[in-house]
């Protein structure tokens, strides 16, 4: 992760309370879900074409009222945005995240899939990785074309495969040793 990203979360979670924080979290995963699918608003907060003051405005017009019972929220994001950081909010988003994370003992890992899972499918996965581990979990959904079908899943340097082509060698060397499981 880029350090100035770290930064930038560190400094956001410095100036929170631990029971600020997941609320921050909560929220700042909403306001990044708003730029990511909603590019036209995005693009807007990118821009070099507003001036500071304008970009503010959008903000606080937008969350101003919503972010209100997180403090330092809204100032945080006219910080990102005065210094043209605003395209790297998912990052930001990310090491925030995982400060959080280390806050509450919750261990990160990366989930591969061939398609984009549901939010309940990934629940599920990390539910069920979590009890393996004793640990709670939070994954990250990367999109791996090459995979036929299933899921992989890597946290804490443990790689738990259950992709079709993991299931088709497993197959594969039950039929050559010439028992099946």
């Amino acid at each position: 992760m880029s350090e100035f990203c770290l930064h930038y979360a560190d400094a956001l979670f410095s100036s929170l309370s631990p029971r600020e924080r997941k609320e921050a979290l909560n929220a700042l995963e909403a306001f990044t879900d708003r730029l990511l699918s909603d590019p036209d608003f995005f693009e807007l907060l990118k821009s070099y074409n507003l001036t500071a003051k304008e970009k503010r405005d959008v903000i606080s017009r937008v969350y101003g009222k919503t972010f209100s019972s997180i403090p330092h929220l809204i100032p945080f994001l006219y910080v990102v945005s005065d210094h043209h950081r605003m395209r790297d909010f998912p990052k930001i988003l990310s090491c925030y995240r995982s400060l959080v994370n280390e806050e509450e003992g919750v261990k990160e890992g990366i989930v591969y899939s061939a398609e984009r899972l549901s939010k309940q499918r990934l629940a599920q996965i990390e539910e069920a990785i979590g009890k393996r581990l004793g640990s709670k979990v939070s994954l990250h959904m990367v999109i791996d074309s090459r995979l036929l079908g299933g899921v992989k899943v890597a946290v804490d340097g443990k790689v738990f495969d259950g992709s079709l082509e993991a299931k088709l060698q497993g197959l594969t060397r039950n039929l050559k040793g010439g028992t099946l499981s």
